[in-house]
């Protein structure tokens, strides 16, 4: 791989960095800040020692003025780039109140040219070999290509750049709000230095009024709804949406006066915009739940006449999972996030011809969409497993990126105001625990959990290992925790935007798994080599929950319209029916000839004859049945234990089987904290694996740029 830096070294070759093709790649191919190859230079060029923040905004960005928010996104760039894993670091180790230091072995030669130049076998060459084993081809071999890869990099960094955000030197990053909790979902008045947002602290969510420049905020809200979406209507007036107990509210109100309901529903309402062309309405998405064929419903509200008018209505062939929309600047086209199905991509809706033009597929998931100016868009979320905003050109539909985000803080939304770029962060760990009901304790696995999102756990059969989802490469993959010597590994490299609660087969040789890429997909993963041995592309989402005996199949939950339990084949994964309105557990018997499952419809657990189909009802009831989910129901044995919930209240219990759950038969046997998912019970019911996300925090943030 080669690279090019401010003169110390030509180029670079990376022998033994099989993640360097990909940053090369990224690089030349989709134009990623060349600022993160010279800092890659610059650590491995003093590897082994530390690189103290100073000395790398020294020397990536001499004479101008930057934050250290700056450097942290590079970190998370290069890191990603790597694959590697901040908390057990093959290449870049951070070294808290220091820097960073580069520990891959490194070996500098030099020879010299019959021109005269010293260089390592082509020129100035840093030889990097890890510890690991891999070796890569030299990706440039001949001065010809060095000096190709030197016009590419003069050509991005020159010619190629417009007059825009996503190339303009960043000066600093100053919050904009410091409160406790989180402050986002903000918008601004168009006319005036205003910031309207919401704050969200525990059960307490408010809206809050602030002038930009100053610091004192003004609560415009104080009461038991949840606000959201708030917009100026003008400099007195703002409209926004809350709920409380099922209902859903569009509320007018004039600053420090009464509120005026302008819609109500008893359907979910969210994303509040505002018609550019008609300054007295607004666009609103409600929930559908398919009722018209759609998940959700596009709606306009006239402020002044109340008059809903439906877009499904007038606009041919409108998705049905419609997110993020925004208006142009004229009015005349729509922009949003279309979800549909496995489909992810970013549409422009002309709304006076009905039709639709494609302007992304790059993006895995879109948080926020923003107008930048008639031409850019700025878009909030995800592409591939990073995560920040980018500027897209909504003409050529070429991506820049503007900011990343950094140390776990997912960028929920940007806007552009004053020649400034203004952002909100969120962030919610999420770290898994092990409940021990025997000894009604709770262990946190602080050597598994790291500042990405740790979930899904489930156990080995011996109970020894501890298999998980992890995205702490900024890739979801599965990985494994050694509970004695309480070390982890990567398993597979699926590089999976999201990975799904996994089912490990009785001989422990193959995952059951549903991940998604650029779509949903079944896979059988060898546990050996981490590769999928057999995958299907799904339409919708599936969820595995058990083996067969002898490994040859799998029990899947499909929900499709109602729930289902097929049996796939492991190698074709063609499936077979086994019960109707059935999910949640299954457990195939040791002799192969019958299945325990639980029934929807019956409510109650049976034993189905896989031979003759006859079924035998298990018990009455189960409690809370349609609130659970796999892996928070598990039979041991002659009892059954579960998950039993109650608003965000999460307890253990136990039944015996072949009773009434809802009787006093049943036993609470641990609390558990309050919002955590159970994923896995060991095999006699004694633990519980469960995840829960840390109190969430995020506040709104500006990018100041040179002038």
């Amino acid at each position: 791989m080669t690279g090019i830096s401010n003169g110390k070294f030509s180029f670079i070759e990376f022998e033994a960095i099989p993640q360097a093709n990909i940053l090369i790649k990224k690089q030349l191919e989709k134009r990623i800040e060349p600022k993160v190859m010279a800092l890659l230079i610059l650590l491995a060029s003093r590897s082994g020692t530390v690189v103290t923040r100073g000395e790398i905004l020294e020397e990536l960005w001499p004479n101008i003025v930057v934050g250290d928010e700056v450097i942290s996104q590079l970190i998370y760039s290069l890191r990603n780039a790597l694959a590697d894993d901040a908390k057990n670091p093959k290449y870049i180790e951070t070294i808290p109140k220091r820097g960073y230091r580069f520990i891959a072995e490194v070996k500098i030669t030099e020879t010299e040219t019959k021109s005269g130049l010293r260089v390592k076998q082509h020129s100035d060459v840093l030889e990097i070999k890890s510890k690991i084993n891999f070796k890569l081809k030299w990706l440039f071999s001949n001065l010809f290509l060095l000096l190709l890869a030197i016009s590419i990099y003069w050509f991005y960094n020159n010619a190629y750049l417009q007059k825009s955000v996503s190339s303009r030197a960043i000066a600093n990053i100053l919050p904009v709000t410091q409160d406790v909790g989180v402050e986002d979902d903000f918008s601004f008045h168009e006319k005036h230095n205003k910031m309207v947002y919401v704050r969200s602290l525990e059960q307490q969510v408010d809206i809050y009024v602030k002038t930009l420049g100053t610091n004192q905020p003004q609560q415009i809200t104080n009461d038991d709804w949840v606000e959201s979406s708030p917009l100026w209507i003008d400099s007195r007036t703002l409209v926004y949406i809350r709920k409380k107990s099922g209902q859903f509210q569009i509320i007018r109100q004039l600053l420090n006066q009464d509120i005026e309901i302008v819609y109500e529903s008893k359907k979910a309402i969210f994303n509040l915009v505002k018609k550019t062309n008609e300054p007295d309405a607004v666009t609103f998405t409600e929930f559908d739940d398919y009722q018209h064929n759609r998940l959700y419903e596009l709606k306009s509200l006239n402020l002044v006449s109340n008059q809903v008018t439906y877009l499904h209505d007038s606009v041919l062939n409108l998705p049905g999972n419609i997110g993020r929309a925004i208006y142009s600047l004229d009015g005349d086209s729509l922009y949003f996030f279309d979800a549909s199905n496995d489909v992810k991509h970013i549409i422009a809706l002309d709304l006076q011809s009905s039709q639709y033009t494609t302007i992304s597929k790059q993006f895995t998931w879109v948080d926020h969409i923003a107008l930048l100016d008639p031409d850019h868009l700025l878009i909030s979320g995800e592409m591939s497993a990073t995560k920040g905003v980018w500027q897209l050109n909504i003409n050529d539909q070429s991506i820049k990126s503007v900011l990343l985000s950094t140390s776990g803080r997912r960028i929920v939304q940007a806007a552009f105001k004053q020649d400034q770029i203004y952002y909100a962060t969120y962030k919610a760990s999420i770290n898994q625990f092990v409940a021990d009901t025997e000894h009604q304790t709770v262990e946190p696995l602080t050597k598994l959990n790291s500042d990405a999102n740790e979930l899904s756990g489930i156990y080995s059969k011996d109970n020894s290992i501890i298999y998980f989802v992890s995205n702490r490469t900024g890739y979801y993959e599965i990985w494994s925790y050694t509970i004695g010597t309480q070390q982890t590994e990567q398993i597979t490299q699926l590089q999976a935007n999201s990975i799904y609660r996994p089912v490990l087969s009785h001989t422990e040789k193959y995952f059951a798994v549903v991940y998604e890429k650029e779509s949903l997909i079944l896979s059988i993963i060898s546990l050996a080599t981490g590769k999928p041995i057999s995958e299907n592309n799904i339409p919708s989402m599936k969820f595995p929950l058990a083996w067969s005996r002898d490994d040859s199949s799998i029990y899947v939950s499909e929900h499709i319209k109602q729930v289902n339990i097929y049996q796939y084949d492991r190698e074709t994964l063609q499936p077979k029916l086994i019960q109707k309105n059935a999910g949640l557990f299954a457990q195939e018997s040791f002799d192969e000839e019958s299945i325990i499952l639980v029934d929807y419809k019956l409510g109650s657990l049976i034993t189905k004859n896989l031979k003759n189909e006859t079924i035998t009802k298990l018990n009455n009831s189960i409690a809370n049945i349609d609130s659970l989910g796999p892996g928070e129901f598990k039979v041991v044995e002659q009892s059954t234990f579960s998950v039993k919930k109650h608003g965000g209240k999460r307890q253990i219990q136990i039944a015996p089987l072949g009773s009434d759950e809802f009787g006093s038969v049943s036993k609470i046997i641990m609390d558990l904290p309050d919002w955590s998912r159970v994923t896995d019970f060991n095999d006699n019911g004694t633990k519980a694996i469960f995840f829960k996300a840390s109190p969430p925090e995020g506040n709104i943030m500006k990018i100041q740029y040179d002038k």
